[in-house]
């Protein structure tokens, strides 16, 4: 597979299921965007992969509406568009039952679920225009 010059938005790529896709996207070729929820989580992600001119950040907290919309400017900004969006953003908080309260429910659905959805419809337009892609991961955590 060949993705030279596919521009990528990897969710939650700083660390973990994400930094693993957004190496593998970057090594077929690919100029990738990486995202996190603070500046020093996407530098390190960024940091990682080696840096260079085919990396960028696109800082976003994607467990919110407006951090889902700054995630894809970002990336459409730095990347001149946007051909694939890889949600891999999400958080695992596996407690016994009687120990999970509305707060913790609540983030767990804002990150896993409300950030895909808003993460697709701010990135929808771009893909729509380069006919690009969707791609949405989950862990075992699931």
């Amino acid at each position: 597979m060949k993705f030279d010059g596919k521009r990528v938005l990897i969710t939650g790529s700083s660390r973990g299921i994400g930094q693993a896709a957004a190496r593998v996207f970057h090594s077929l070729g690919a100029k990738v965007a990486i995202n996190g929820r603070s500046a020093d989580s996407v530098a390190n992600g960024i940091a990682a992969l080696g840096g260079g001119k085919r990396i960028i950040p696109a800082l976003g907290d994607i467990a919110t509406v407006k951090g889902c919309e700054e995630a894809v400017r970002s990336a459409v900004e730095g990347l001149g568009g946007l051909d694939v969006l890889v949600n891999s953003a999400g958080i695992g908080d596996v407690r016994p039952l009687l120990d999970c309260d509305e707060a913790m429910w609540d983030q767990v659905l804002n990150a896993n679920l409300k950030g895909t959805f808003f993460c697709i419809r701010a990135a929808y337009p771009y893909l729509k225009a380069s006919r690009g892609n969707v791609v949405n991961i989950g862990s075992d955590a699931g």
